[in-house]
């Protein structure tokens, strides 16, 4: 590539990451009071990519060769569509105009990404990027009039806030699924849980792998950090395994849920769109749902439990727990050496049984005295269950969450916090965080030189990263919880929840969502988005990369406890 090239790449770059965040302020009050300027910018925009274009086309020596490998940069010339006579009619604008809007959208954005390229960002910055332009582009899209029921155009703070929540799969919601998006809004929100779930970096190489790109080292090194995985080998088999396993997990829940659903409602299409969204919404831990009250009315429905605690379950997991398990146990109907079960494995499935178990019998004894009185023991037991794992930063309930005890909520809130495991769909510190403090614990009681676990030994490194995320965390819910109780002056319980909540991307809320102010959804967007991507992410981000040391000071002894 020659220099002219490289600095009109930079500069087309540059134009559309400027033009896509246009988008987001023209629908915007200052947007409606400024029409002019912001129909001349878009066409001078649309001009210069339609030029780039026809540049490149007719510079280059087979023309038709370059329109096969190319052919969805032709999305440019789709606005022109808006000249065809006939268009300005009243119906067929507001088609005509949306359709345009996401035709810009999609070619800025094709735009931006070359930008991204030649900055050869870390891989944390380009996961950063790639959920923010995942948010930015939902937020576009359900701002359209076709988003909402009533055809108003929704708010840029609710529509970020919402957009945020599906793309990091938390679930809080400030305006009703149900109610206030139509079936294209809901769709929009359930593609960007499904582009969240499974993390845009990796949604982003899986499209490439299916379509037999190659990848180069710094995409293999972006995917290993991505999903933690411990080599670059097997990474294409790898993000194949999870597409697959995303999918089949939700079609085989989906299925189940219409066998439970099906003559709940009128038609059974109605039935295959409710349980194909639940399905994708509970699998990815996001707790979006169709349904007003969540899965309250299915309180006692055994099925419709089952099969959510089992997505919520499985999702939380993490795609490396379930690939061992795979290998583990297939290993032992062949004839080859029986393979064992890896140490995080079995971390991971230990600690989500307790946390479970544990959860599901506070809230039944906290609960069987309260909003759980009169009911059924099997009820109750099943609807203490169901709270237990939906705190593993799931978001749906069973319970109306603003009626339950103070003890219940702790009981969450610390359940929330500690979230699902690496590489999964949740968030929270993760399990094996809270399993290698607890090693560490018991490994200073015993006065043992080595952290242990599992009879292997755990790297200081892997216990200084968990100690420096518990730290971080519990910071950042501090402070957080210190503005939102400035801002909103609501009870202290109910603003911890609604922190922790976002910060481990769970969805619950005592009812605070709703009522936040401007300032508080935007601390709330900001906090699922550190929840999400993570607090060391970040840091490693936007920290400069430094030498490791090869020296120590002088060791001095001081006292603890």
């Amino acid at each position: 590539m020659t220099l002219s090239q490289k600095s009109g790449r930079y500069f087309i770059g540059v134009v559309a990451l400027a033009a896509f965040l246009l988008l987001l302020v023209e629908n915007t009050p200052f947007g409606d009071a400024h029409p002019r300027l912001f129909r001349a910018v878009n066409l001078g925009v649309w001009l210069l990519f339609v030029a780039e274009v026809s540049l490149h086309i007719v510079t280059s020596d087979d023309k038709a060769a370059y329109l096969r490998r190319h052919w969805l940069e032709l999305i440019v010339f789709i606005p022109l569509i808006q000249y065809i006579p006939g268009a300005d009619a009243p119906g067929v604008f507001t088609v005509v105009r949306q359709v345009v809007i996401v035709v810009m959208l999609v070619s800025r954005i094709r735009r931006a990404r070359s930008l991204l390229h030649l900055l050869k960002l870390k891989p944390a910055q380009l996961m950063i990027s790639g959920f923010l332009g995942a948010i930015g582009v939902g937020s576009v899209l359900l701002m359209l009039p076709a988003a909402t029921t009533s055809g108003a155009r929704l708010p840029l703070i609710d529509a970020i806030f919402t957009a945020t929540s599906a793309v990091c799969v938390t679930g809080l919601i400030v305006e009703d699924t149900a109610t206030h998006f139509t079936v294209f809004g809901q769709l929009v929100i359930v593609a960007l849980i499904q582009a969240g779930g499974l993390g845009i970096m990796t949604f982003s190489v899986a499209l490439a792998v299916l379509l037999r790109k190659p990848m180069d080292v710094s995409q293999r090194a972006t995917l290993r950090d991505a999903l933690d995985h411990e080599t670059l080998a097997g990474v294409r088999r790898l993000i194949k395994f999870i597409v697959g396993m995303t999918l089949s997990f939700e079609l085989i829940g989906a299925i189940f849920l219409f066998v439970s659903w099906h003559g709940h409602f009128d038609s059974l299409s109605t039935a295959a769109y409710h349980s194909f969204f639940h399905a994708i919404s509970a699998f990815c831990n996001a707790g979006f749902s169709t349904f007003s009250d969540s899965l309250m009315a299915f309180e006692s429905n055994v099925g419709v439990n089952a099969v959510i605690c089992g997505l919520i379950v499985f999702g939380g997991l993490g795609f490396g727990v379930i690939q061992s398990l795979r290998d583990t146990i297939s290993s032992r109907f062949k004839d080859t050496p029986r393979k064992k079960m890896r140490v995080q494995t079995a971390v991971v499935l230990r600690m989500t049984l307790i946390l479970i178990g544990a959860g599901a019998l506070v809230v039944y004894l906290t609960e069987r005295s309260g909003l759980l009185e009169g009911v059924s023991a099997g009820d109750a037991l099943l609807a203490s269950v169901f709270q237990s794992v939906t705190a593993r930063t799931a978001g749906f309930n069973t319970l109306d969450i603003g009626k339950l005890s103070s003890a219940t909520l702790f009981v969450t809130i610390v359940l929330m916090f500690i979230g699902a495991s690496p590489g999964s769909t949740g968030g929270g510190i993760k399990t094996t965080t809270v399993a290698c403090l607890w090693a560490v614990a018991v490994t200073s009681l015993r006065n043992r030189p080595h952290v242990e676990i599992h009879k292997r030994t755990i790297p200081f490194d892997t216990v200084f990263k968990a100690a420096t995320l518990l730290c971080i965390a519990l910071v950042v819910v501090a402070l957080f919880t210190i503005a939102l109780l400035h801002l909103e002056k609501k009870p202290f319980l109910d603003v911890l929840f609604e922190v922790v909540s976002a910060f481990g991307t769970v969805g619950l809320s005592t009812g605070l969502t709703p009522e936040l102010s401007n300032a508080g959804r935007v601390l709330i967007t900001i906090l699922m988005f550190i929840g999400r991507l993570g607090p060391l992410t970040i840091a490693y981000a936007m920290l400069p990369v430094r030498a490791k040391i090869q020296y120590k000071y002088a060791e001095e002894r001081m006292m603890i406890g």
